[in-house]
């Protein structure tokens, strides 16, 4: 795939490169283009897939460039057809036509190119390509990468299980809801201190009010405690049960304020959430120098909580520091991608996590092999043609994919996904 050539000077490693159009014109402004970067050899062209698919098999280059729109086979299945047969080779896929870009998705392709923007935007994606693909492979011990056949692709599993550790058991979360439907308050207790900090977070980002965040913060797990015996872990893991729960409580107080604010202005025109003065210093998450994946609410919440239960049974309230297990540690996975993991699932192939991108930093291209549901706690992510902010829910289907997950701002938050996703 990488081709070395001698000289007096330093070895240099060739990219090598197929390139595959129906059209005579662009296939000789691509060489034309490539012979600028001395890095980069053509060692193969087609005008079809169907040619283009021999090419590759006999040259196996490090990436190919491909039209969409071809006789014989188009540039959408020649590239499902080189993903499952030659998956480590990287696949640029082009068109002349933007809503083209539509069906990249679809073809597991790692980036589109519109032909219009191929002078300045080819060798760029060329480089892109490679550079995710080696900080992948880099983060994976070579113990690892000798042992995975080059029929096989790499998985979201084998990036985050790669040093061997033995990550907390989804059955441990579960056993922690199944202990509170049966009236355990140490078992909401260990919940609420495993959970409480992302929860806070993301209602926080919601809501732009430290007080009210408190407040619903009490309902959330209150609404845990008595919806304990309903949870069924087919629907989604307990992390994710948890985060439904907060959002659907800070939207609906949203819309609750939103109604209220309307009716007093004698307004008709829609509302936004509005900060309120002194709740600034609750949206840093810097504040008092701590990192900005999660913020830490006030230490009484729990003690409240405790006395809210107690007397709704008519106990009396004991309240202890909230206790758990030491809480996970972050992980660098790949060149400025972190995780935290939180529960695995090893039966269903679900993981709960803490994500982390450094400032311009691009999480690898992915197909979903199940559902993907993110909530954004920090920073400004992109996801393809969307924009996420603080606070913000993403979900994707399986089956679907994302060409460009990107964050120039860096970011945090929490994923819900499958150990099977497709990297790329």
């Amino acid at each position: 795939m990488l081709a070395a050539i001698s000289s007096r000077q330093e070895p240099t490693i060739l990219l090598t490169i197929v390139v595959v159009d129906d059209s005579v014109e662009y296939r000789e402004i691509v060489r034309y283009l490539l012979a600028l970067a001395p890095d980069m050899k053509i060692v193969g062209e087609a005008a079809d897939g169907e040619e283009a698919l021999a090419i590759v098999h006999r040259e196996r280059p490090a990436i190919l460039i491909t039209d969409l729109v071809m006789p014989n086979l188009d540039g959408v299945e020649l590239t499902r057809r080189i993903r499952r047969e030659l998956p480590h080779t990287g696949i640029i896929l082009m068109s002349s036509h933007s809503d083209h870009r539509l069906r990249a998705p679809d073809s597991d392709a790692d980036v589109f190119v519109n032909k219009s923007m191929i002078n300045d935007m080819l060798v760029p994606a060329i480089r892109d390509v490679v550079a995710r693909r080696v900080a992948l492979t880099s983060a994976l011990p070579q113990t690892t990468m000798r042992s995975q056949p080059e029929c096989e692709t790499l998985t979201l599993g084998d990036l985050l299980y790669a040093n061997g550790a033995t990550p907390v058991s989804e059955n441990e979360w579960v056993a922690l809801v199944r202990s509170i439907a049966g009236g355990d308050r140490s078992a909401l207790q260990e919940l609420y201190t495993r959970t409480h900090r992302i929860v806070f977070t993301l209602v926080v980002r919601i809501i732009n009010n430290r007080e009210i965040t408190e407040e619903l913060m009490g309902d959330v797990f209150h609404d845990v405690w008595r919806r304990a015996s309903g949870y069924d872990p087919a629907g989604g893991s307990v992390v994710g049960w948890i985060m439904n729960q907060a959002r659907s409580r800070a939207i609906d107080r949203v819309r609750f304020d939103q109604r209220n604010k309307r009716i007093n202005d004698h307004a008709d025109s829609p509302l936004t959430p509005t900060i309120p003065s002194g709740s600034q210093k609750a949206l840093d998450g810097r504040e008092q120098g701590r990192p900005p994946d999660a913020l830490r609410p006030s230490g009484v919440l729990w003690e409240r909580l405790a006395q809210r239960i107690a007397a709704e049974q008519g106990q009396e309230s004991v309240v202890s520091s909230p206790h758990g297990p030491p809480e996970p540690e972050w992980e660098e996975v790949a060149a400025g991608i972190s995780c935290k993991l939180l529960a695995t699932d090893r039966e269903k192939d679900r993981v709960s996590m803490l994500v982390r991108l450094a400032p311009g930093v691009a999480y690898p291209p992915h197909r979903h092999a199940g559902v993907e549901e993110l909530y954004l706690l920090d920073g400004e992510l992109m996801i393809d043609d969307k924009t996420l902010h603080p606070g913000d829910y993403n979900r994707a289907e399986p089956g679907t994919g994302d060409q460009h997950v990107w964050s120039e701002t860096g970011c945090t938050c929490v994923l819900l996904t499958s150990t099977q996703d497709v990297l790329r």
